[in-house]
Parts: C-alpha cells; sequence; structure tokens
C-alpha cells in the first residue's frame, strides 16, 4: 500500500496510481484532500488498483457512507481515533460489509485492535514500526505493557485482558492527575 497523505493534484494522482497498478499494490491511500469526494471519484473510476478513504474526513460513519454512495473508494477506510469513536467505526465497518466491501482500520490502538477483532471485513492491522521519535514495543509510562505487541512471526494477537485489554499503570496516572471531580 502506499499512503500518500493529500500530497497530489488529479492528474498526479493518477499518474502515480497507474505506476502502483503496474507494481501490484495491495492498495492507494489519500493521494488527494479527501475534502473533494469527487476527485476521489474521478481517481477510482480510472485505476485497477484499490482506492482506500477516506482516513481522516470528519463527519463520521455519515461522510463514509458518502464516498461509498459516490463511488470514491473501493476500500472504506475508519479509525477510532479519526472516525468518532468504536460505536462510529463499527457502523462505518458495518456500512462496508453491506456494500462488500472491506474497511480496513486506520490506526492502532486498544480501540482499533477491538473493532478489528470484531469484524471480518478488514484484513490489516495498522501497526507503527518505524519513527524516528517512537519506540512502539515500549509501552508509554501510563500502561505496563503494549496492548499490540508483534510476535515472532510478525502477527499480533487479541488482547485477553478483561475490557480493551489495556495494562494501566495506575500508579503514574494517580501521580499525574491533576484534578478529581
Amino acid at each position: 500500500m502506499l499512503d500518500a497523505n493529500h500530497w497530489y493534484r488529479r492528474t498526479e494522482a493518477l499518474e502515480l496510481g497507474r505506476a502502483l497498478e503496474r507494481l501490484d499494490f495491495a492498495w492507494y491511500e489519500e493521494p488527494m484532500e479527501e475534502a473533494s469526494i469527487s476527485s476521489y471519484q474521478w481517481l477510482a473510476q480510472q485505476l485497477a488498483v484499490p482506492v482506500i478513504g477516506p482516513e481522516t474526513a470528519g463527519g463520521k460513519h455519515f461522510v463514509r457512507a458518502e464516498w461509498i454512495r459516490a463511488g470514491a473508494c473501493d476500500i472504506l477506510r475508519a479509525g477510532v481515533d479519526d472516525c468518532g469513536g468504536i460505536g462510529a467505526t463499527l457502523k462505518a465497518v458495518h456500512l462496508a460489509e453491506a456494500f462488500n466491501m472491506d474497511c480496513e482500520i486506520h490506526g492502532n490502538g486498544s480501540g482499533n485492535l477491538a473493532v478489528l477483532g470484531g469484524s471480518e471485513s478488514g484484513r490489516w492491522y495498522e501497526r507503527g514500526l518505524l519513527h524516528p521519535h517512537v519506540d512502539f514495543d515500549r509501552p508509554p509510562p501510563h500502561r505496563h505493557s503494549v496492548v499490540d505487541a508483534v510476535d515472532a512471526e510478525g502477527l499480533v494477537a487479541m488482547p485477553t485482558a478483561p475490557g480493551l485489554g489495556d495494562d494501566w499503570n495506575l500508579g503514574h496516572i494517580a501521580a499525574h492527575t491533576v484534578d478529581t471531580w
């Protein structure tokens, strides 16, 4: 897959998309500004490589329904952090299922992992591996462990702990609490 992060105009996005087709990419993500559904409709109609979206567009599951209706994507994209939480993301997943589409979950963490675990429409789990300032295998101070650790085979297991599987460091949280009510 390629996540172009809103970088291109239509003709540039089409040119890059055709190159991705020749390279047999799994999907093409966010090449243009997502506010222009008609631009994505135009692009999706011209490419064989699946166009995925919208990733970060506001409007929860409602805007994703508009993308499906317009034929602006071949694979739907939604995530807990930018789609309005677990409930709205599940609604987006169900929209995709109703139209026989995959819905790939955007982002990592316990909420997205739970949505993916309760869905049949996603094939991948997005987890950070490389970042100059973030060690994705080390838990942040407010957690005792990483909820989505990668095993020796490169797989992420579903959490078995209660709730979403987070192992909170309640001592750290209490020590850094500013106020309670």
